[in-house]
């Protein structure tokens, strides 16, 4: 399916929700605790950034916002935003997001408008102070939900929740495993799409989409005899401790990793797969916030203290820059590419992204150490330079193919 298509699905979706009563929170920031929304009935839906929005920006953003924000608040002004009882915006994450709030409360009085505040967090995210801080976050934001639209929290419906994004989250953390031991056995658009249908509407059907998938991989790889092999190296990313074996992957090369910030994984599988001769199997996992991230947090156990849980369970995001310091981030990275074999990184920075454009070099250095090649590709939501774009990422491939990939 293309971009624009997938993009229509979601907005079916959340239409859908909207026309049976329930009521939709838009959040901005994938790290968000879905069980707190759900639990005082409502429904979480994570806001995407569209394709072809006409501009709105300019009487209230600077032309250097990031090109995601300035599209979020575009569809705002031009009434696309969808059928929003209120809005969840994050606060200590990133300027563009704080100063994108501030401006939305001013010159759109009559939405209501949430706030989660996340810790500053160097080195281990597991700290007392940055869980009991997150978890009092929690707490004030789940009273304002209750004053705000009259829903009282409710443990019966958080338990609720626990079961099904758990559900959700084992059955995508296997599938992220097999395709990084055989890329071609799902189409990494599917996987973005069955991620984004699942965060733009949490239900039990889209879960099921997700499981349902899981269950074919899972008797096809049983079929292949490499079953075994695939949930040992979900253990691994799960418990974040990568062997010092690398893996033996299936199919040929070669293995991209994609790296990047608030990026849409549609968008760069659609980008890969208008490229003559490339598909994108070539993409073995990702690093981004809609994508991996959001997959291997931790799952909840519903029978510790609720407010708690949801704090450790958002801090233990990898490689996310608001829970963790840039060291660990960088290690991670090398420890991975490492350990899946990648022969090449692919670091797409968000337009006018400040925490893109900082990581990267970083993210080059550790690349560098562990003889993986790299290359930097500024991406925006409308792909307004697609074919340079393409140009960029073909040319990087075939430079790959040219000096025989990374060093084995």
């Amino acid at each position: 399916m293309a971009n624009h298509g997938v993009i229509e699905q979601s907005a079916g979706s959340l239409r859908q929700l909207a026309e049976t009563g329930q009521e939709v929170i838009g959040y901005i920031y994938p790290h968000t605790p879905l069980e707190l929304i759900l639990a005082h009935g409502m429904v979480p839906s994570l806001l995407r950034a569209v394709p072809g929005v006409p501009s709105g920006y300019e009487a209230s953003l600077q032309t250097f916002a990031c090109s995601y924000v300035r599209n979020l608040y575009s569809l705002r002004e031009d009434d696309q935003a969808g059928p929003l009882a209120g809005i969840l915006f994050p606060s200590n994450t990133c300027d563009s997001l704080q100063n994108v709030s501030d401006v939305w409360t001013v010159r759109f009085p009559d939405d209501r408008l949430l706030r989660l505040t996340y810790p500053v967090s160097y080195g281990d995210p597991d700290t007392d102070a940055a869980i009991e801080f997150l978890t009092e976050e929690i707490r004030l934001l789940s009273d304002r939900i209750g004053s705000y639209f009259n829903r009282r929290f409710s443990l019966q419906a958080f338990e609720r929740a626990v079961a099904m994004v758990n559900q959700f989250r084992d059955a995508a953390r296997f599938i992220y495993a097999a395709r990084a031991a055989q890329p071609d056995v799902i189409a990494y658009s599917q996987v973005a799409r069955l991620i984004r249908s699942f965060l733009t509407a949490p239900t039990v059907s889209s879960v099921s989409d997700v499981h349902n998938t899981m269950n074919d991989i899972r008797n096809s790889l049983d079929d292949s005899g490499i079953l075994t092999s695939v949930e040992e190296i979900q253990q691994a990313l799960e418990a974040r401790s990568l062997p010092a074996t690398p893996i033996e992957p299936l199919g040929e090369g070669p293995r991209i990793l994609v790296a990047g910030g608030m990026v849409e994984p549609e968008s760069i599988s659609a980008l890969v797969n208008g490229i003559p001769s490339v598909t994108d199997t070539i993409i073995v996992v990702d690093l981004l916030s809609f994508g991996f991230k959001s997959v291997f947090t931790r799952n909840i156990d519903s029978t510790e203290d609720p407010f708690r849980q949801m704090a450790a369970s958002i801090l233990s995001a990898p490689g996310e820059p608001t829970q963790e310091g840039l060291r660990g981030r960088v290690r991670f990275l090398t420890d991975l590419a490492r350990y899946l074999r990648i022969d090449g990184v692919i670091i797409f920075e968000q337009s006018f992204c400040d925490p893109d454009q900082f990581e990267a070099p970083s993210i080059e250095h550790s690349c560098r150490e562990a003889q993986v090649r790299t290359t930097r590709v500024p991406i925006d939501p409308e792909l307004s330079d697609r074919a340079r774009m393409e140009v960029r990422i073909q040319s990087f491939l075939e430079s790959l193919e040219e000096g025989g990939g990374r060093t084995r």
